[in-house]
């Protein structure tokens, strides 16, 4: 089965996968991804603020506003691209289409993806997983992204891992 991740970033340098098993049915989940305010974890707040990134990216839907865009939406995927030059201190966001993102290819650049699955255990178990990709489009970028890399990985996985922790804190709860 193909992933969101494979359709637009089939290739990728680098990659961050985390997942965890949620005790609630997908339906009820799949709102709490898009709609979550991770504001509550100190760790994110910091991390954004680190950044530069102001406080109303502080949802999946604030990060949309703020160059991530939405590639796909369906009840158990979303896919969030972004196109930059990351290792820069404004990252050189780049405007596009959700169409321009695949074929994207303008040198000194990377392109990452950023997918959630929600895959049904059973009625009420659920496999929430998020997937990180980077390309980059040529050799230069991927010099300069891989000292980036190696850098801010950490922090990046901390980053989703406290996502999925929130996401099924509030799943659990309700």
């Amino acid at each position: 089965m193909n992933t969101l991740a494979d359709i637009y970033l089939p290739e990728f340098h680098f990659s961050e996968h985390h997942e965890c098993v949620v005790n609630c049915a997908s339906e009820k989940i799949a709102p709490l991804v898009v709609e979550l305010d991770f504001s509550g974890s100190w760790i994110i707040r910091a991390l954004f603020a680190l950044r530069g990134m102001p406080a109303h990216t502080m949802t999946l839907k604030g990060l949309d506003s703020s160059r991530f865009i939405t590639l796909t939406k369906n009840p158990h995927e979303l896919a969030l691209g972004l196109i930059g030059q990351f290792w820069r201190p404004s990252g050189n966001l780049q405007q596009f289409t959700p169409v321009a993102f695949k074929p994207f290819q303008e040198s000194g650049f990377c392109k990452a993806i950023w997918t959630f699955t929600l895959t049904e255990i059973n009625a009420n178990t659920t496999r929430v997983q998020t997937d990180t990709r980077i390309y980059c489009t040529d050799k230069e970028s991927l010099r300069k992204f891989s000292r980036y890399w190696f850098l801010i990985r950490p922090f990046s996985g901390l980053i989703r891992i406290e996502i999925l922790r929130s996401i099924k804190s509030k799943a659990e709860q309700s």
